[in-house]
């Protein structure tokens, strides 16, 4: 009878664990492309003129990214809330002056975890 008792239980916790392990969220797969690919110390380098086509590029894609995340997101997720073209890319400016290594995606996708959404 113990025997039983403890088959069962064995049983009982392998289910939970496998109900577990399939509930749990997966990481969405995307491709990135475009200029967001690029290193923040491009972004930096592009963004000396302002006005030029390489900075409109970034600026862009940049947006683009963080509306996109906006459209296809849950209703929570708004990161443009509240914020201006032009605050974007200055906080952007201040990420990528402190790591010129990172990809630019990666500086959008820090300024979508630290606004509140």
């Amino acid at each position: 009878m113990q025997y039983w008792k403890q088959m069962k239980s064995c049983l009982v916790f392998l289910t939970m664990a496998l109900v577990s392990v399939a509930a749990a969220p997966r990481a969405l797969a995307y491709h990135e492309v475009g200029a967001g690919i690029d290193t923040c110390a491009t972004w930096t380098s592009d963004r000396q003129s302002p006005a030029g086509p390489p900075a409109l590029q970034d600026e862009q894609w940049v947006l683009g990214f963080l509306t996109g995340i906006g459209f296809a997101g849950s209703v929570a997720d708004d990161p443009l809330n509240g914020v201006d073209a032009a605050g974007v890319w200055g906080w952007i400016d201040s990420y990528c002056k402190q790591r010129p290594e990172e990809k630019l995606v990666t500086a959008a996708r820090a300024f979508f975890r630290s606004h509140p959404h």
